[in-house]
């Protein structure tokens, strides 16, 4: 193993303990708290007042979060039905608790009903997108539901841009795919990118159990390879894809020069990292920010 790549290893173990040290690991994963939902609009984190709800392995969302995708809604107090009209105006109009659903006054039945929490109209994602011509892609490393337009396409230039942190939030707005079956564990909600200093192409995505390694290419974020550390440190008791020892390819542009962003529940904290030590570091609140607003702006280009 090359000494660099130990190090950074071990760097990346001692901070997932600092993050969340909460007992032994387990073969089937920790009980440990999982990872809210978050979403993504065309290529953009957007702020939920009301979290989504999963039932049954189906995710609503409330309406009002979706407002991105240059969709209009209505409420009628009179018959309780929400109206919802996207640019094309093609519309739906829903009533809560009921599975019966119009679109362009063609009845549909719904195989879960529309729910209301907290005074908000939550729908079920994938019906609702893909009625009104969107489409829906959900990613189980990070818990992130990913809904586009039709007509949306990722700018890969975007990853490129001179502006390193919105390059890097660029990157992170990116469903990761892979080739791949993955390690499958929960995703755990205190989550922290390690970034190669200067770029934007590959990081390092750790949830405080799983670590995955991605790569960026073509504008497209594939998993290299993931595997979880053995809570005493050193060795890795998993490991998945093609990243499959601490000496890989993959991970030689981490140890010497790197960023690292973390959240923790309501405070954002950022590292970087010249020849091996700790060059600076500093936090935030995360209490009003969306997800991707974690890649903070790191001195020196690192």
């Amino acid at each position: 193993m090359r000494r660099g790549a130990s190090i950074f290893l071990a760097v990346i173990f001692c901070l997932s303990l600092l993050i969340g040290q909460r007992g032994v690991f387990a073969a089937a994963g920790p009980e440990w708290p999982i990872s809210p939902v978050e979403v993504n609009v065309n290529g953009e984190f957007i702020a939920l007042d009301v979290s989504p709800i999963e039932d049954n392995n189906r995710l609503y969302l409330p309406i009002r979060a979706l407002a991105s995708l240059g969709l209009s809604y209505s409420w009628n107090a009179a018959s309780k039905i929400t109206t919802i009209q996207n640019k094309n105006g093609e519309y739906l109009k829903l009533s809560v608790n009921s599975k019966m659903a119009y679109k362009n006054e063609q009845a549909i039945e719904m195989e879960t009903p529309v729910k209301n929490k907290a005074g908000r109209v939550l729908v079920p994602v994938r019906f609702f997108t893909e009625s009104l011509g969107y489409n829906v892609q959900y990613e189980s490393i990070r818990n992130i539901v990913f809904i586009t337009s039709k007509d949306y396409k990722f700018d890969a230039k975007l990853l490129e841009q001179e502006d390193l942190q919105a390059a890097r939030k660029a990157a992170i707005s990116l469903p990761v795919t892979s080739n791949f079956k993955t390690l499958g564990f929960k995703t755990y909600k205190d989550h922290q990118y390690t970034f190669p200093g200067g770029k934007a192409t590959t990081y390092i995505f750790h949830d405080g159990y799983t670590t995955s390694v991605v790569e960026i290419m073509d504008g497209k974020a594939v998993l290299a390879g993931q595997f979880v550390t053995h809570p005493r440190g050193g060795e890795a008791i998993y490991w998945v894809g093609s990243v499959t020892e601490y000496n890989d390819p993959a991970l030689k542009p981490f140890p010497d020069f790197y960023a690292k962003f973390s959240k923790q529940d309501n405070v954002i904290s950022t590292f970087y990292y010249e020849n091996g030590s700790e060059k600076g570091s500093f936090k935030s609140s995360a209490a009003t920010q969306v997800y991707s607003d974690m890649i903070q702006n790191v001195p020196d280009n690192i």
